[in-house]
Parts: C-alpha cells; sequence; structure tokens
C-alpha cells in the first residue's frame, strides 16, 4: 500500500529540530557522540564536543571532529585556538586563559593586539577571533566594537 504525505508535511517537518540537533541541545558528551553518528557535520555538536575534548587535552580527536564540519567559523575558530596552542607561538596563554574564564572582552583585545605583532600566525589569530564574534553574535556590543578593531589590525 502507497502512502503519500501532503505537500505540506514535508515544509511541516522541516520546521521541527532534527534528532542530530536534539541530540546536540542535551550537550553531555554522550549525546553529543550520537549526534555526530547522525551528522558528523553538525557544526553545534562538533564544537561542544571539540571543547570537552580539548579540555581534557584530546586535542587530536577534537581536531578530527572539526574537520568534518565545513561553512561555521566558531569551528574554524576552535580548530586555529588548537593549532596555536600546540605551535606555542606566539604565546597567547593570557588570552586563552581569558576566553576559557568566560572574559571574552579581555580575550579580543589581547588576541586583536596579539595580530599586529604576530607574523607567520596572523590568519591563525584571525581565524580565532572571528569564530569568537561569531559565537557572540551580530548585535553584541563587544562583537561590534571588536571587528572594527580586527580589521584595524588587519589592515
Amino acid at each position: 500500500m502507497f502512502s503519500r504525505q501532503p505537500p505540506w508535511s514535508a515544509f511541516l517537518d522541516s520546521l521541527l529540530p532534527s534528532e542530530a540537533e536534539l541530540l546536540a541541545q542535551r550537550g553531555d558528551e554522550e549525546s553529543l557522540r550520537a549526534a555526530l553518528g547522525l551528522e558528523p557535520g553538525h557544526a553545534d555538536a562538533a564544537v561542544q564536543l571539540a571543547r570537552i575534548l580539548h579540555g581534557r587535552w584530546q586535542d587530536q580527536e577534537a581536531l578530527e571532529i572539526l574537520g568534518n564540519v565545513h561553512g561555521s567559523f566558531a569551528a574554524d575558530g576552535l580548530s586555529a585556538r588548537i593549532r596555536l596552542e600546540r605551535s606555542r607561538v606566539p604565546d597567547l596563554s593570557q588570552a586563552f586563559a581569558a576566553l576559557d574564564a568566560g572574559d571574552d572582552e579581555q580575550a579580543l583585545d589581547l588576541l586583536i593586539e596579539a595580530i599586529t605583532l604576530a607574523r607567520g600566525s596572523r590568519d591563525e589569530i584571525r581565524r580565532v577571533v572571528v569564530g569568537i564574534l561569531d559565537e557572540l553574535g551580530l548585535d553584541d556590543p563587544l562583537a561590534t566594537r571588536s571587528r572594527t578593531r580586527l580589521a584595524s589590525a588587519l589592515y
């Protein structure tokens, strides 16, 4: 027997969160891994899980997970941060400590200042800054000020 869905059914289904999105919203490691099992490129799940792994110094696995994500500034920024931490050039430990403590303003100040001093790492630092700005959102006043400062530092 052939069952035919009404044309509006697909539209309504598209408005509902996917199973992967529902799992990602839980935020625990098991749910995040399950979400990525369903959608390996799910940006929110990948960034959350990569942060958990990075916190446990499992950076290689974090980079592998982030490598499946395309078009996410947050994922790109976290990948850049991990690569910068591994290289230890330049020393951005204060900026990353501020970021981990939730002090986005100090982290952005230190990272943007580092762009002006860095030579070979400018693009990676820029990626970290853009990732932070993306997570803050377009309307955040700190993001607005920081975008202007970033542009000045780059050009």
